[in-house]
């Protein structure tokens, strides 16, 4: 039985990600791979039994071919086109395709009208504005029922990872193989176009085709992978999808409630967000993502809500020799979790503000904010400056992130931490940019603090929430 240590301090958090070069995350990737995404026995094989590492230069021990370097190959895609200069084409389609959906509602108008779920509303507007920007629109045109699926397929996360057997959960595993299925169909595609596609001239039509330049590269890569079959590819596609979809849409439903049922801080954020919009030859609104994700009460909402809603557990095996942590000893082999639900609601790691009263388990819109005189030196740990109640920004306040490494990690930690995050930060602040902008929109749930995360979802991301929340809406007059 292998033995497993649960670590939830701050140092030794900090102690691990230092360390990350001495450990390995084969059974979070083997869980991730074959479990959840359906990766078929060979192809899974072929990418675990990569040992070359995620770095330029490969593992002194490592045999494998340079084009078979699964790991390192798909971690330098994400993060040649998720950050830097690979992100502002990719982020503004998005806000762009996000904007026009919303745009296209014909049944929100200027008069009131009721959602009967508002999260399903954001949630499908959502994963179609980033999938579109990610794989172009062909994904949906050949597969109309793709966006129903996916949620079929999510909601069964937690099923699959636990390895239930097809008996058991037959809904769950045949979501998932219709996603696997529409995205071979999509492949194929791509394939069939691309055989030709020196005479497509128009960028923007291989766009459509093949989505961005990332997923291009992808297909690129995996033809000189002879090994990594049509179900693979698929596979690791789906995870792609998946991973741009499942924690940031629900981390960006919960800044939208948060704000919506907070009268002060709607007019707040509102008066962040307009600072930040730019001329555009459209009639939509369009802003300056760049802008927008510096803003300090935006950023503070954004961190606030992951601090609160994010629940993931992050899986390490010491490899080759044992993990020395202080006075403490972990043998190689033994298996380390980090609960970040754990972390992030620990009363004794986070400001609860000058009298306390603001505990770590509701939301503070200014928890992550310094104000001008104040002696605060940290985020964690030291009590706030004097809460401004309802007037947020009238002292002109800075966004502070200082204390939190070792307490924040929604993103992970380490050589391992989710090379999506810069993406995921631009969708969820420009979201809520969005919707503050286009939409008056009422909780109609007479207490709204009865609003709660679904546990269910524990230890894989950000949580949904539990139940429907019945909501008004209109279209703002601008």
């Amino acid at each position: 039985m292998t033995d497993i240590y649960i670590i939830t301090g701050p140092d030794w958090i900090n102690s691990i990600w230092k360390q990350s070069q001495l450990l390995r995350n084969e059974v979070y990737r083997r869980l991730v791979v074959y479990n959840m995404f359906g990766m078929p026995g060979d192809a899974a094989a072929f990418y675990l039994n990569d040992d070359s590492g995620i770095h330029t230069t490969p593992s002194p021990h490592s045999r494998v071919d340079p084009n078979h370097r699964v790991k390192y190959l798909t971690h330098l895609s994400l993060t040649k086109f998720l950050t830097g200069s690979g992100l502002k084409p990719f982020a503004e389609d998005f806000a762009a395709n996000l904007t026009e959906q919303f745009i296209a509602r014909n049944e929100v108008t200027t008069e009131w009208s009721d959602l009967p779920d508002l999260f399903t509303f954001m949630r499908d507007e959502l994963f179609k504005a980033t999938t579109k920007a990610i794989c172009g629109e062909h994904l949906f045109t050949l597969n109309r029922t793709f966006c129903q699926d996916f949620w079929e397929f999510d909601k069964g996360i937690p099923t699959l990872a636990k390895r239930f057997p097809r008996w058991i959960a037959p809904s769950a595993y045949a979501a998932r193989d219709k996603c696997l299925e529409s995205v071979m169909v999509w492949h194929k595609f791509i394939q069939e176009n691309f055989q030709n596609k020196s005479s497509i001239q128009n960028p923007e039509e291989i766009g459509r085709i093949a989505g961005t330049e990332f997923m291009k590269s992808r297909q690129e890569m995996w033809s000189k992978m002879e090994r990594m079959s049509a179900e693979g590819m698929a596979s690791e596609d789906l995870g792609v999808i998946w991973g741009a979809n499942g924690n940031s849409i629900p981390s960006a439903f919960w800044l939208v409630l948060e704000v919506f049922r907070d009268a002060s801080l709607l007019s707040s954020v509102r008066q962040e967000t307009a600072s930040c919009l730019v001329a555009s030859q459209s009639s939509y609104p369009r802003f300056d993502l760049a802008s927008l994700c510096s803003k300090p009460l935006l950023q503070s909402i954004y961190t606030e809500a992951l601090r609160l809603y994010v629940s993931t557990s992050m899986i390490r095996s010491p490899e080759g020799t044992d993990l020395r942590l202080g006075e403490w000893i972990i043998p190689k082999g033994a298996l380390i979790m980090i609960p970040s639900f754990v972390v992030h609601r620990n009363q004794a790691l986070w400001s609860t503000g000058p009298d306390g009263s603001r505990a770590v388990e509701t939301f503070w819109a200014e928890r992550f904010l310094k104000y001008p005189g104040s002696s605060q030196q940290s985020t964690t740990r030291k009590p706030q400056a004097a809460d401004r109640g309802k007037a947020y920004l009238l002292d002109s306040p800075t966004f502070s992130s200082e204390g939190l490494s070792g307490c924040f990690m929604p993103y992970g930690g380490g050589q391992g931490m989710c090379p999506g995050r810069h993406f995921a930060k631009q969708e969820i602040i420009s979201t809520l940019a969005t919707m503050v902008t286009l939409f008056d929109i009422e909780i109609l749930e007479q207490d709204t603090r009865r609003v709660k995360p679904d546990l269910a979802g524990f230890g894989f991301g950000a949580l949904k929430p539990k139940g429907k929340v019945a909501a008004r809406i209109r279209r703002r007059k601008t």
